[in-house]
């Protein structure tokens, strides 16, 4: 009896010593190197066609211009970009790269009419 008593000590003991198994969970995937490209959209307004490039770093540029701002949400299908005025630039992506980008302070979303390669410029 008293081996028994001994042998419940020991395995509430070990119960509280011992560390549990930690569960560790996966990495979240890096979508955003599906957002890093230049692009073109139409301004359906003006019919101006801009450049939406997008650097490594998640820099965003329109235009040849470094948008002020900073990124606020990053997923598998949109990029989420506030300028300073606090106003939110949406790039929406699928598998292939963007397909359209969502301008708040216009309330319009621009579709993307083409990718444009990054290579260097051609010599004249």
């Amino acid at each position: 009896m008293r081996s028994l008593h001994l042998l419940a000590n020991i395995k509430h003991f070990a119960r509280h010593i011992v560390p549990k198994a930690k569960t560790v969970q996966a990495p979240a995937p890096d979508f955003s190197q599906r957002f890093v490209g230049t692009w073109s959209f139409l301004d359906t307004k003006t019919h101006h066609n801009h450049l939406l490039k997008i650097t490594p770093d998640l820099v965003i540029q329109i235009d040849g211009q470094e948008l002020p701002g900073h990124i606020t949400g990053l997923d598998g299908s949109a990029l989420t970009f506030v300028d300073h005025f606090g106003y939110q630039l949406v790039v929406h992506t699928n598998e292939h790269g963007p397909v359209s980008v969502y301008d708040e302070s216009s309330n319009l979303n621009y579709p993307i009419t083409a990718p444009h390669p990054q290579g260097p410029a051609p010599s004249a």
